[in-house]
């Protein structure tokens, strides 16, 4: 797989993850309603507060350290660059490791995408200060957002695969 090909097939994984994102945070608090304090921690509520999600925040913090605030509509421009930048990234990685570990396919990708939550959500993000760990975190979001990393992982093998024209 051409690298050049990993970073589309990431890109439209980022895609499918966002258009997923509404629905799976509305499910998920159906079924276990957060409390309005739950709402306000980093990265609960994409749906109300997309500016306070780990993205946002990160460019944000940085931006102040080095004396450029930015303005929510600034912060919320560069998430959407960090999450498809991300994505991409992502993408090459994945089709190399395909490429040289037909384990990492295992799932279809979902286990992939559970794997990056796990590296992101559960350990550098934490790590960083910028979201309190899955575990710490209200129940729906953990929820919604590692069900929208297996899809994001399940979208990134659905389109490697189709690049390149595997059965």
């Amino acid at each position: 797989m051409e690298r050049a090909q990993g970073a589309i097939a990431g890109l439209v994984a980022a895609w499918v993850k966002a258009l997923s994102e509404a629905q799976l945070q509305a499910a998920a608090e159906r079924i276990l309603p957060p409390s309005p304090a739950q709402k306000q921690e980093v990265g609960a509520d994409p749906a109300g507060r997309p500016d306070n999600m780990p993205p946002a925040v990160l460019v944000g913090r940085v931006a102040a350290a080095l004396g450029h605030p930015l303005a929510d509509r600034q912060r919320l421009r560069a998430q959407q660059a960090i999450h498809y930048g991300f994505g991409a990234a992502l993408g090459v990685a994945y089709g190399v490791a395909a490429e040289r570990w037909h384990g990492a396919t295992r799932g279809r990708g979902a286990l992939a995408g559970l794997a990056i939550y796990a590296a992101t959500h559960a350990s550098v993000l934490p790590a960083l200060g910028i979201q309190r760990p899955p575990w710490r975190l209200a129940p729906a979001a953990v929820a919604w957002e590692s069900a929208s990393h297996a899809i994001f992982g399940a979208a990134l093998e659905g389109a490697r695969r189709a690049s390149v024209r595997l059965p």
